[in-house]
């Protein structure tokens, strides 16, 4: 019986305890409804409007400049784009309504239940009542990948010639910008009355870092060549120069020149120009790569690496003396340019053009630094000599040089290394170049003279013919006789 009668005595108190609830949080909801403020914590946009009336609130929120603009930002970068220029439209009044009626719109107990909490502290969120055109938020999302975008930069060194000071140029990874990504992501932001969000980037990174070039601090060798003439060929150059230069080489790693500027074809962006091709002078597309493969051969002569592939254009060039040149063409099996780095530091190679000049250029540890020259010799020459051909299509006396004659000659190459006083210490067989001899081809007239048709009458004498220009001479279409 005691025991009824203490849960009898407990369900009374809770009941009085619940009625006085209700009766405290039914005064507090009246007064609350009867009241023209804003009920405590109800927040809109993250700007705090409690106890203001919906006119103080209503002025509030259209005073606000981060209702005006969206920011978009990735990293220290940022971009803004006007709520206009996306034809963005806050309804502030039904936006203050809203948070008028958090606490009245609903039933006896909803809104009984959220001004108990708001008394004791919690807060509340209202949504911005707006809209805006999606097409033109993702015109302006382009226009803002269109700034962020960027192609990855690789690590670079500079070289001041007058202090003999290298400078280790930062790399920096691409940058692509996901637009469906960024755009979702700034429209659920944007949902939540958030006008920012940051962009989502997809990182590529660098080949060749900073840290690949620590502890290079020295010229190992360099060597330069005049290039000009045609302007197709000196577009060929100046794009070898750029694709096949930044090349950090590990020790042991092999630099291959047709690896890095891949086929010199039209779709690739080379472009036709006198070429070596059969031991002759022809149109070619890549015309001039030549060029910079023999400058960067020199180079890396000069610096001690190891030459692995290399061959001897058919005809000697005038950029470089014999035995010193370094042809490439693509094919298979083609004609590469490789070397190998030696050392146990890595060693970096630049290669660009300055002015009228081809110029590369190889970096290394001062500790693998060598005092090299390039000495060739030629050791004879054979050939040459013209013959003549009877041509019946040509008038008697008329001579044409359909070919000129060219000796040929076998030239050896060598490394020379000496010490601090130019004296010879060793010298190194690089290898043999062969510059095949050409038989020039003379074609003479044969046929018989015209006879005069009338008595005193002189008959035409035979037209000479302009000889065809020699490969290689002054009459070439590009300074080098070669590609």
């Amino acid at each position: 019986m005691n025991i009824l009668k203490e849960h009898k005595k407990a369900v009374i108190i809770s009941a009085a305890v619940l009625v006085g609830i209700l009766a405290i949080g039914t005064g507090a909801l009246s007064m609350q409804v009867a009241s023209d403020k804003i009920l405590k914590g109800v927040r809109v946009a993250n700007v705090d409007l409690s106890g203001m009336t919906k006119s103080q609130a209503l002025a509030k929120l259209e005073s606000l400049d981060t209702l005006k603009n969206i920011r978009m930002y990735y990293g220290n970068q940022s971009w803004k784009v006007s709520a206009s220029d996306i034809d963005l439209n806050i309804n502030y009044n039904s936006t203050v309504d809203s948070a008028y009626n958090y606490n009245r719109k609903n039933g006896f107990f909803t809104n009984l239940a959220r001004t108990l909490k708001a008394d004791l502290g919690s807060k509340a969120s209202v949504a911005l009542d707006m809209n805006y055109n999606d097409s033109k938020l993702n015109e302006s999302l382009k226009q803002v990948k269109s700034k962020l975008d960027s192609q990855v930069k690789e690590a670079t060194l500079d070289y001041d010639y007058k202090t003999k000071k290298t400078t280790i140029v930062a790399d920096e990874p691409g940058k692509t910008m996901d637009l469906q990504a960024s755009h979702d992501k700034l429209v659920k932001n944007l949902g939540t009355d958030k006008f920012d969000a940051e962009m989502v980037v997809k990182l590529e990174p660098a080949k060749f870092t900073k840290a690949d070039l620590k502890g290079i601090d020295t010229l190992l060798g360099a060597y330069s060549t005049v290039y000009g003439g045609l302007s197709s060929r000196n577009y060929n150059i100046e794009k070898s120069t750029r694709d096949s230069s930044g090349i950090v080489l590990k020790p042991g790693q092999e630099y291959s020149f047709n690896g890095l500027t891949g086929e010199k074809t039209l779709a690739r962006g080379y472009k036709a120009a006198p070429v070596i091709e059969s031991g002759k002078l022809v149109m070619g597309i890549g015309g001039g790569v030549c060029q910079t493969s023999s400058t960067i051969f020199n180079a890396a002569l000069l610096s001690g690496m190891e030459i692995t592939t290399r061959r001897s254009h058919t005809i000697p060039s005038d950029y470089v003396n014999m035995g010193r040149d370094a042809t490439v063409f693509d094919g298979n099996p083609g004609q590469d340019l490789k070397f190998k780095n030696p050392f146990k530091h890595n060693v970096y190679i630049k290669n660009y053009t300055y002015g009228s000049k081809v110029i590369s250029e190889v970096y290394g540890a001062s500790s693998d630094y060598k005092n090299i020259d390039i000495a060739t010799q030629v050791l004879g020459s054979y050939g040459g000599g013209s013959k003549t051909v009877s041509d019946p299509s040509l008038p008697a006396g008329a001579r044409v040089v359909e070919k000129y004659s060219r000796a040929g000659y076998n030239v050896v190459t060598y490394r020379q290394y000496k010490d601090e006083k130019g004296n010879l210490v060793k010298s190194e067989k690089i290898g043999y170049s062969n510059y095949p001899a050409q038989v020039g081809v003379v074609r003479v007239g044969a046929a018989k003279a015209a006879k005069p048709s009338k008595p005193g009458q002189v008959a035409p004498k035979p037209q000479q013919q302009a000889p065809a220009p020699a490969p290689g001479g002054g009459q070439s279409a590009s300074p080098g006789a070669g590609a």
